[in-house]
């Protein structure tokens, strides 16, 4: 059973049990029409790790969009630790801080108008959505759409965007060595192959020519790592970049690998990205066992090539 919350007002209350969030397709249940016709939106999750708002990121370009003149507000941090206070922590891990996620993630995005401090009203979330019981394998954020009126034509593309600045990519062409023609980029989280069998994904990497370059992300050194065959390898941990570095090197990458995070979500858009599922249960989940239904949550993401 899951928590069905709400938010009114900047205060989060608790609105009952449910075995699933959000509300089947045949209910009938939308957004309502007097809140739309005011086009003053606020983009919210109710989880804070970087993959949750990374799966949201495409949301302000779809609303200005359909409402050009509508205003997008995204949660200032703020706002997030006024709202969830302690509850942040579940996300963080005692390693960064979950309430400066979304500025990470929608930094520079032309579709947002400001990140603020209080909103009035009751705030739509990700708990507000419409999935379909017979097809798991709907994004969040078209399930999200749906309650919010938006017909199937209206979300063309709800892959994750990520818009760089100038900076940024002055950063990139300073960094990156431009006589690489073509490269890849792995990145390998530390339940790579404990959720999935990795072999899949090693035995797809392998059919690259051998000279082509990585960048390797992992929790591990190369060499420890299930990548040790690789031969020209720039290993990008001790580099120390941030999460918007290490996303630019991403989607200027030929190709992407990595097993199911969230950061590797994000390239789907931008470059070929092959994605090792998660089959089981991993350390962080309360459950054990195999996931018979690793979709039904709504991270499935379009353009994937899920391994």
């Amino acid at each position: 059973m899951s928590i069905f919350l709400r938010i009114n007002n900047n205060r989060l209350f608790p609105a009952g049990e449910v075995s699933t969030l959000g509300f089947d397709k045949s209910d009938g249940y939308r957004i309502p029409d007097n809140y739309l016709e005011k086009q003053e939106f606020m983009v919210m999750r109710t989880c804070h790790g970087l993959g949750d708002w990374i799966i949201l990121s495409a949301m302000p370009r779809l609303l200005k969009n359909k409402y050009p003149k509508c205003k997008v507000y995204l949660p200032s941090k703020k706002l997030l630790q006024n709202i969830f206070g302690d509850m942040l922590k579940n996300w963080g891990y005692g390693t960064f801080d979950a309430s400066d996620v979304v500025n990470s993630v929608f930094h520079n995005n032309p579709y947002v108008d400001g990140f603020i401090d209080s909103i009035d009203g009751e705030i739509f979330h990700d708990h507000y959505r419409i999935f379909d019981e017979n097809n798991d394998k709907v994004p969040l954020l078209n399930q999200m759409m749906k309650f919010w009126q938006f017909k199937d034509d209206e979300m063309v593309d709800t892959t994750p965007d990520f818009y760089p600045t100038e900076e940024e990519m002055g950063w990139f062409r300073k960094f990156h060595d431009f006589q690489i023609n073509k490269y890849g980029y792995i990145s390998a989280s530390s339940t790579f192959g404990d959720t999935a069998e990795p072999d899949v994904m090693l035995n797809k990497i392998k059919e690259h020519n051998e000279d082509m370059v990585w960048y390797y992300y992992g929790e591990v050194p190369l060499t420890e790592s299930y990548f040790s065959f690789l031969k020209n390898v720039i290993e990008v941990k001790p580099l120390n970049l941030t999460i918007r570095q290490q996303q630019i090197l991403k989607i200027n990458a030929d190709v992407n690998y990595g097993n199911e995070t969230g950061m590797n979500l994000w390239t789907t858009k931008y470059s070929k990205t092959f994605i090792l599922g998660n089959k089981k249960y991993g350390p962080i989940h309360s459950k054990v066992g195999e996931r018979k239904r690793p979709f039904k949550t709504g991270n499935f993401v379009n353009r994937v090539e899920y391994l």
